[in-house]
């Protein structure tokens, strides 16, 4: 695990205690990369998307040797190739490449806004069938970049409070997972918890904190996290004025360094080292510590700590009534502040340019979506006109067409009308013709009965004739009149009959008969009735 733990000498100047340990959480690089090697593997001018992880290790790799231009370049690239081909599974990588480019580059506002995404994707990632393990060191790692970026804006509290965060979520993975390794990580972030104290100036929780710390250690046994323990405890006793308390931890600090041959490390030892001295008025022992400091500071090339020996040297000089000595110091820290200014509005030049190619092109790529959505709204207004001309278009053609069926419908429904009509005309004659014929046949019928019932009375007069002479006197009379009846009321009930059921049949037969013929007599009337 790599930590990157320092505490600023020029904070020291400034009677500011603060002191860091980092995680290099979410690197996604990890180990130097061939640029050029990887740069020949990209495609051509063709927009593939298996290029995206080349961009990211790319970005990653300009990163890590501090070009920010380039690593911003390839990122984009990366970028443009997951929102076009909509690549889901690159989006924390893609955020945790920007996180880490704005934070390395001193834009924590920016990083903030990216480690913030990031969190978003891992809270829905976590909400699903996901790996607990690598969810939780993705967590551990994003909360360590979350206070370290507050620390760098000012907000100890906060910082604190996400360190804490992510040395929970490890320990509670090395409950969960007894097989893992995590000591690195709980000693690491127990340090972090320690600095975030320290930059609240709560001298004893720091102190607490590094203690077990160095306790862990023990286990672990790295040097490098010794010496920075050992320097940053000697720091916390001489704040709080036991110098006697603080040389030892600065001593075993030295000794460390010393072996690693790390000379930055040396010199901001022997800086602290000499400070005690100075503040206990033991300048010529002062004298010696800041020379040494100086030396090694040249040898690593460290201007914060050399600036910082010239400016105690200044100091010590002065008391000691050397002014000629303390002038040269003076001097030399003057120098030498300059050039650290002259380095950090550098810096601070290439952190702003950078920010302000990044706010340009997300101010180009909100400008391109702008156009995008225009042409996007305005072929849908022109494929809705269309749209809206093809249903009215279809609606007239179903109107058109159903008053085609309507229209054949109801010519259909006259037809068969007309033809009912017809029907019905030709189905009335023939009941007419049928009921003329069953009248005429009633009254020939008719007819036909009084004939016989008057040739049967008739008959019977003529029988009843023949045998009156053979009556008797008192039966004559009887039977005389009978006969008479009889014959008084043939004719005329036979004619009476016919005339009824006659003009019952036709109606109007003697009115066109005496119409066309006047001079017809009742009797010949009657014959032509018959």
């Amino acid at each position: 695990m790599k930590i990157i733990a320092q505490l600023s000498d020029r904070a020291i100047q400034k009677g500011i205690v603060l002191c860091v340990f980092i995680i290099a959480g979410l690197n996604v690089a990890g180990q130097t990369i061939n640029i050029d090697s990887l740069r020949n593997t990209l495609p051509g001018k063709v927009a593939d998307s298996g290029a995206i992880p080349t961009y990211l290790r790319l970005s990653n790799a300009f990163i890590d040797i501090y070009n920010y231009d380039s690593a911003l370049l390839y990122l984009n690239k990366a970028d443009e190739l997951i929102k076009k081909f909509r690549i889901t599974k690159y989006d924390f990588n893609i955020n945790v490449s920007f996180s880490k480019l704005f934070s390395q580059g001193g834009n924590y506002s920016l990083a903030r806004q990216y480690q913030l995404k990031l969190l978003n994707i891992l809270d829905v990632q976590s909400q699903g069938k996901y790996d607990t393990l690598e969810i939780g060191k993705k967590y551990a790692r994003l909360y360590t970049d979350f206070a370290y970026s507050y620390f760098y804006m000012e907000n100890p509290d906060k910082s604190l409070e996400y360190y804490k965060k992510a040395y929970n979520i490890i320990t509670s993975l090395k409950q969960q997972y007894p097989g893992h390794y995590f000591d690195d990580e709980l000693l690491v972030l127990k340090s972090n918890i320690g600095s975030a104290y320290l930059g609240l100036r709560n001298f004893d929780e720091a102190l607490k904190y590094f203690k077990q710390a160095i306790e862990m250690n023990k286990v672990i046994q790295n040097q490098n996290y010794n010496a920075v323990l050992f320097n940053n405890m000697g720091i916390i006793y001489k704040e709080k004025d036991s110098c006697s308390r603080a040389f030892p931890y600065y001593e075993e600090a030295l000794a460390i360094r010393n072996q690693l041959r790390d000379t930055s490390g040396m010199a901001q030892v022997l800086n602290n080292m000499g400070s005690c001295l100075q503040k206990n008025g033991n300048y010529t022992q002062a004298i010696s510590y800041f020379m040494r400091a100086m030396d090694y500071s040249r040898k690593s090339k460290n201007l914060n700590s050399e600036m910082l020996a010239a400016n105690a040297l200044t100091d010590v000089y002065e008391a000691l009534n050397n002014y000629g000595q303390a002038l040269e110091m003076h001097r030399l820290y003057k120098q030498l502040h300059d050039s650290i200014i002259n380095i950090e509005e550098i810096q601070k030049t290439a952190s702003l340019e950078l920010q302000y190619k990044f706010e340009k092109q997300i101010k180009e790529q909100e400008l391109e979506q702008q156009l995008l959505l225009a042409q996007k709204e305005r072929k849908s207004w022109i494929y809705l006109a269309i749209a809206v001309v093809l249903l009215f278009s279809f609606i007239i053609v179903i109107m058109f067409n159903r008053n085609q069926r309507i229209k054949i419908r109801e010519a259909g429904l006259v037809r068969q009308h007309l033809e009912l009509e017809k029907q019905n005309l030709l189905l009335e004659r023939k009941n007419l013709k049928l009921d003329l014929e069953l009248k005429n046949k009633e009254l020939a019928t008719h007819v036909m009965y009084l004939v016989n019932k008057n040739e049967f009375i008739a008959s019977i007069t003529e029988k009843l004739l023949s045998i009156r002479p053979l009556l008797l006197p008192e039966n004559k009379g009887w039977v005389q009149e009978i006969i008479r009846e009889m014959k008084s009321n043939i004719d005329n009930t036979v004619w009476d009959e016919f005339e009824v059921r006659f003009q019952q049949v036709h109606e109007d037969f003697y009115q066109k008969l005496s119409e066309a013929y006047p001079d017809l007599t009742p009797n010949e009337t009657k014959l032509c009735a018959f």
